[in-house]
């Protein structure tokens, strides 16, 4: 399953779920208050590769194919 990151409109907190990719966008319950008014974050992801550090992928320059 997925790691996925919410926000709870209730308290304001962010925390992470493992949640079906089915069921991502479904309200979860809030693990500090309970609370089921929830939304899911768009989260960046890092990619790791041979040059040791990771980085967003959007933040590399784009490779020719070619090169």
């Amino acid at each position: 399953m997925p790691l996925y990151e919410y926000l709870c409109g209730d308290c304001e907190r962010s925390f992470d779920q493992l949640v079906s990719f089915a069921k991502a966008d479904d309200p979860q319950r809030c693990p500090h208050c309970g609370g089921e008014h929830t939304q899911r974050k768009l989260s960046t992801f890092a990619a790791h590769h041979s040059g040791g550090s990771a980085a967003p992928v959007s933040a590399r320059p784009a490779r020719s194919p070619f090169s």
